[in-house]
């Protein structure tokens, strides 16, 4: 008895110490490790990425990635920079044997969305924190330049304690930073979503708890207006007027008790004016100062839930009416108001008006991350309304300022699936995209839907790989 009595410590202790380690294992399992918890990257940087947080007055924090796109077509694609950005599916092009000759597949590979970028926090001035950015990407500034290195971001923001003042060039905010679409495709959903970088002064300015107010300035550089010289920012420069806009924003975050678990709501509306002069002098040598008129409003909403460390989902949804919206990478533009019924051609010794074309648009993107997973579906639709105006010459499309002038309407359906192991991530994207084209125009410029129309389609299915650091 003694015996047994001196051993039941010891198989207690024992048992207990087996115990504590089983409890342990399980514990192990289940609590989050930091490869457990969310993984996100993402291939568009823009001027609301936090600097990372340093005790230095002075720091320069160098970052980028390499990208890898590998994509295949099954109808010629209207795209940019060798298909780095694909934006809708070419019209009908028949030889004469009725055949269509951009009904074929393709392929390509492209390295050159590789990006550099520089973050950069200075020392407090006038009582605001100052920070930098400059980001540069091997796509160029134009077709003519792939493979070139070319600026895409270059800004400094002072940050009081309600006030932001941002100058320099970065996405425009009709573009809405905080809530662009998720795609693995770097146009993040364009032509369906204004997509441009503009130089710009824009100020944001907190009016009440969660509530802001963002009031802008911007030129025109990468992206241009179109007109009688073709691609430019003269014509916005001729007028005078920056393009401005206000948007109000209303962002709302909480947290629960047991600071894992995150929601908000990021919502808005806005409105943007634009003004241009196409030329200053007619076809005879006379001076003109006819200009044109653009108004475009806008509407999102963005809704997150992150349930915990491991688990996030939300959706989001955008619209806007816009006119003259070609520096966009949307449809539209504009044309020359009607100034004689009874002909059927141009006159460009005449000082002519203008008219808008005018776009609406919307789309959605859905998405849930999981641990290094992530899962997204993206939707867009768009519509060329025409001209509010009759249009001179409306059945020669040689005389519209309009991207994609004969298209009626497009949509676009995408899901895509993303790994992340550490800073190297995999996508797939198949995104299959549709356009009615028409043969014949009304007098206000829009597709005469009553003659014949084609409607065309192009699954492109992306692979992409991306190492960031």
């Amino acid at each position: 008895m003694f015996f047994f009595s001196f051993l039941s410590p010891v198989f207690s202790q024992s048992q207990d110490s087996v115990l504590h380690r089983k409890n342990e294992k399980v514990k192990a399992f289940f609590s989050l490790k930091d490869s457990d918890t969310l993984r996100e990257r993402h291939t568009l940087t823009t001027a609301e990425e936090p600097f990372p947080e340093k005790r230095k007055k002075w720091d320069l924090d160098w970052s980028g990635f390499i990208s890898f796109d590998m994509f295949w077509d099954t109808r010629k694609p209207v795209e940019s920079r060798d298909g780095g950005i694909y934006l809708y599916p070419a019209n009908v092009f028949l030889d004469k044997n009725g055949k269509d000759i951009h009904g074929h597949a393709s392929f390509n590979f492209v390295a050159m969305n590789t990006r550099l970028t520089l973050k950069i926090q200075a020392p407090e001035a006038l009582g605001a924190k100052v920070s930098g950015m400059i980001e540069g990407w091997f796509m160029g500034i134009s077709n003519n330049d792939m493979n070139g290195f070319a600026l895409r971001h270059a800004l400094i923001k002072m940050a009081w304690r309600s006030t932001q003042l941002l100058v320099g060039q970065t996405w425009h905010p009709l573009f809405t930073e905080q809530m662009f679409a998720y795609t693995v495709a770097g146009s993040a959903g364009a032509p369906f979503q204004p997509f441009a970088r503009v130089p710009q002064i824009r100020v944001t300015q907190k009016l009440a708890k969660n509530h802001f107010l963002l009031l802008y300035l911007n030129a025109q550089r990468d992206l241009l207006g179109v007109g009688p010289n073709g691609a430019s920012a003269e014509y916005l420069r001729q007028s005078a007027l920056p393009e401005m806009g206000a948007q109000y924003i209303f962002d709302l975050q909480t947290k629960e008790s047991d600071d894992n678990s995150k929601h908000r709501i990021y919502a808005g509306l806005g409105f943007n004016f634009k003004r241009i002069i196409p030329r200053l002098i007619t076809a005879d040598g006379v001076a003109t100062q006819k200009g044109l008129n653009s108004y475009s409003g806008l509407a999102f909403f963005h809704y997150e839930n992150q349930i915990n460390k491991q688990l996030k989902t939300g959706f989001k949804l955008k619209g806007v009416f816009l006119q003259n919206s070609y520096e966009y990478l949307m449809i539209g533009g504009y044309g020359i108001k009607e100034y004689d019924k009874n002909s059927a051609d141009l006159d460009y010794n005449v000082d002519f008006d203008y008219t808008n074309w005018n776009t609406v648009s919307c789309w959605g993107d859905f998405y849930l991350n999981y641990r290094s997973w992530e899962v997204g579906l993206f939707g867009g639709y768009c519509q060329n309304l025409g001209s509010f105006l009759p249009v001179q010459a409306y059945k020669n499309p040689a005389y519209y300022y309009v991207r994609v002038v004969n298209a009626d309407f497009m949509y676009r359906l995408s899901l895509r699936l993303k790994y992340t192991a550490n800073k190297l991530q995999f996508c797939l994207e198949p995104e299959y995209t549709s356009a009615v084209y028409g043969t014949s125009l009304t007098k206000k410029g829009k597709i005469d839907t009553a003659e014949p129309t084609h409607r065309v389609h192009n699954l492109r299915l992306l692979v992409s790989t991306v190492l960031y650091f």
